[in-house]
């Protein structure tokens, strides 16, 4: 029995968990544990292989991670997605450098130059999309009003939100809630 820990790009969410246990336990593994973003599994043999395991990940939009780099950045994504999820963006005053430090076991200004040279992208204005995907999100359900899901999303007032949303979207929060079939992207897609 050999034990071995998959790293799996684009899981964003529980269904996404769901979904790679039930693949990986098609091919034959055994699942021990699954979070956002890999799995631990056993194997007899040398089979399923893993050509076999990153084909069907691929089959459902997943894939293998293999080296270090591409693991910590996927790290980064999957641990602002669960903070933006968790809801504490609201009442907590972490940083997001400190809250990546400190999740990731990293310094910062490795974890932000890595993220930055693989993704071409801040991390800073990763985290800004994210929180604009949530906003509409939260926008199309109705529930909240615009100052809520602003201070829900961590921004101190309404205008710091607003102004983020219309630079992304093009388009004020009023007229995105306004439309008909809005656009969103998935959080594997940001």
């Amino acid at each position: 029995m050999e034990k071995m820990t998959l790293h799996i790009k684009n899981m964003v969410c529980d269904r996404c968990e769901m979904v790679i246990e039930t693949a990986l336990e098609a091919l034959g593994l055994e699942v021990v544990h699954i979070q956002l973003g890999k799995a631990e599994v056993t194997r007899t043999g040398d089979k399923p292989s893993m050509h076999e395991i990153e084909k069907e990940l691929e089959r459902f939009n997943f894939g293998l991670i293999k080296d270090e780099e591409s693991v910590l950045v996927e790290k980064v994504k999957t641990s602002l997605i669960q903070w933006i999820d968790s809801g504490d963006l609201e009442t907590d005053e972490t940083s997001l450098s400190d809250y990546l430090a400190k999740n990731l076991a990293k310094s910062y200004a490795t974890i932000s130059r890595v993220f930055s040279r693989k993704e071409e992208l801040t991390i800073e204005k990763y985290f800004i999309r994210l929180k604009i995907e949530k906003a509409k999100e939260l926008v199309g359900y109705g529930t909240l009003s615009f100052s809520e899901i602003a201070y829900q999303l961590g921004y101190k007032n309404l205008q710091h939100l607003s102004r983020q949303f219309k630079e992304l979207t093009g388009m004020s929060m009023s007229a995105y809630q306004k439309l008909q079939n809005p656009s969103r992207k998935s959080l594997d897609k940001v």
